[in-house]
């Protein structure tokens, strides 16, 4: 009887790992690495609506420079962002962890006409201002790998990614924001202005180097949900701030598998 226990529990323990996935599952492993990351998107607004009733919504309402600033059109704006980090990543087969760190360079195209007396008198007509912001940047992206063949693996991405506003370089932006505020507005802090959270869906596949080394590469494409200030802003208007940033992703790396578990 006890033998046949024996027997039963380490039979069972054995089973367990193979048990518990299901066979739709691919094998599970752990792998972890890092490389380079590569993006860009862009944005518009346009403004043109109705002045709307916000006593009841507790957010304040814009000044008379503001409700003048949009009908003449300063927040009509087209924004290009690109730049370029680094990153690392924790996979676990059907999941991918990934933290780094993002230095986006950013064109924002204002079309400001007829408000020299208003905001800034060297802020009249198309107005390029270039600077830079650095991110720190967490993502959780879900994946489903295939394998047609023994050296690479392909797999469909969904995920979110989380932008985390660190700091400001390049482009003296400290005039105008400190003009814009002695008119009047309210100026938004740089996590207000550039924290943000993304949605993600792509691709991407790996090459096996040699049992546990591979190289990885990662093509994304996805929206922003609006930051903190654009949420704000949308609630002074009708019917709000129209236009989405999009664009696109782009992650290389190599990684290294350390635990591999096969039914």
């Amino acid at each position: 009887m006890k033998k046949l226990l024996t027997f039963v529990i380490a039979a069972s323990l054995f089973a367990a790992p193979a048990l518990a996935l299901p066979e739709f599952l691919p094998d599970i492993s752990l792998s972890a690495g890092g490389g380079g990351i590569f993006n860009t998107h862009w944005h518009g607004d346009t403004l043109r609506g109705r002045y709307r009733d916000y006593s009841a919504s507790g957010i304040g309402g814009p000044t008379e420079q503001t409700w003048h600033a949009m009908r003449q059109g300063l927040f009509d704006t087209r924004e290009i962002v690109a730049g370029g980090g680094f990153y690392a990543f924790l996979d676990a087969t059907l999941a991918t962890l990934g933290v780094g760190v993002v230095f986006n360079g950013v064109g924002r195209y204002l079309d400001v006409p007829d408000l020299s007396d208003t905001v800034s008198p060297y802020l009249t007509g198309e107005q390029l201002l270039g600077f830079g912001v650095t991110h720190l940047s967490l993502s959780l992206m879900l994946r489903y790998p295939f394998e047609p063949h023994e050296l690479w693996a392909i797999f469909p991405m969904l995920g979110i990614d989380g932008q985390i506003a660190m700091g400001r370089f390049g482009g003296d932006m400290r005039p105008h924001l400190q003009q814009v505020a002695n008119r009047g507005y309210r100026v938004p802090t740089l996590g207000e202005f550039w924290n943000s959270l993304w949605i993600r869906f792509g691709a991407g596949a790996d090459f096996t180097l040699n049992p546990n080394l591979f190289l990885r590469g990662e093509l994304l494409y996805g929206f922003k949900l609006n930051s903190a200030h654009e949420s704000r802003t949308a609630g002074y208007w009708e019917p709000g701030l129209r236009g989405v940033s999009n664009g696109l992703h782009l992650r290389i790396g190599v990684g290294y598998t350390f635990w591999r578990h096969t039914r």
